[in-house]
């Protein structure tokens, strides 16, 4: 595992329990996208979080303080800029809010999933899919898309779990099996 995946884990976990702590986890959530949103869609921000030498450390807390309380940010996530910019850390600001967001999701019981089939697959047949691979105590949030070298079936990316349901996946399998008999 990389260090700076290690680092927006200890980061994103450490908000995310402070937020639920104080009851505020869906506040400071919606602070996150919106520092996310600076830096997708602002330069100057994206720039300013990049380079560590812009400014002392001082200097850059300070910025960062007066930004978020510019933008409306709530406490919680205003100190937490302050802290990542202390740190120098704000070049890892898109790791921890994609790792914080991950991180909400397991513990809201929600999974990510992407279901890629050789051809558009009937909303009966997608709800169906949905119930089946969902399983009790979580929410799929699925994606659908179209990829005709699969040749029948689909694939279903659950999180990190792959379900390979495809012919292609299965003459594939059947490949090895003959190579190593």
């Amino acid at each position: 595992m990389s260090r700076t995946l290690q680092m927006a884990r200890r980061y994103a976990k450490a908000l995310l329990e402070v937020a639920a702590a104080e009851g505020s986890l869906d506040a400071v959530r919606s602070d996150l996208a919106v520092v996310r949103g600076w830096l997708d869609e602002a330069p100057a921000f994206h720039v300013f979080a990049a380079c560590d030498h812009l400014g002392g450390r001082e200097a850059r807390t300070r910025a960062v303080l007066e930004l978020a309380r510019a933008a409306g940010l709530g406490r919680l996530a205003a100190e937490f800029l302050a802290r990542l910019a202390a740190a120098q850390d704000l070049a890892h600001l898109a790791a921890v809010h994609d790792e914080f967001e991950r991180q909400w999701r397991a513990r809201a019981g929600i999974v990510r999933g992407e279901i890629v089939s050789a051809r558009p697959l009937p909303e009966a047949l997608k709800a169906g899919l949905a119930r089946q691979l969902g399983g009790a105590g979580r929410t799929l949030e699925l994606t659908y898309r179209e990829d005709p070298t699969l040749l029948g079936g689909f694939v279903a990316r659950l999180g990190e779990r792959i379900h390979d349901c495809s012919v292609s996946g299965r003459l594939a399998r059947l490949r090895r099996r003959l190579a190593e008999a």
